[in-house]
């Protein structure tokens, strides 16, 4: 099997792109259909670096609303 060109920064940037776009943030599933032959290392640090970015920014359908801040 060859090495993944994927890189935690390839999971960053498709989680902030996507999430701007939309206000949705991808799940693991859509990670893995996404950047196919990923490390599970690099797929699980650039997770959280996306969450350590983001804060504590309200995220949609999540369990804090706008109010809650």
């Amino acid at each position: 099997m060859q090495p993944s060109c994927w890189t935690r920064w390839s999971v960053y940037e498709y989680m902030k792109h996507r999430f701007v776009r939309t206000g949705r943030v991808p799940d693991e599933a859509e990670l893995l259909a996404e950047l196919s032959n990923i490390d599970r290392s690099e797929l699980s640090e650039g997770m959280a670096e996306f969450r350590l970015i983001l804060g504590d920014w309200p995220i949609a359908g999540g369990d804090r609303s706008c109010s809650a801040r």
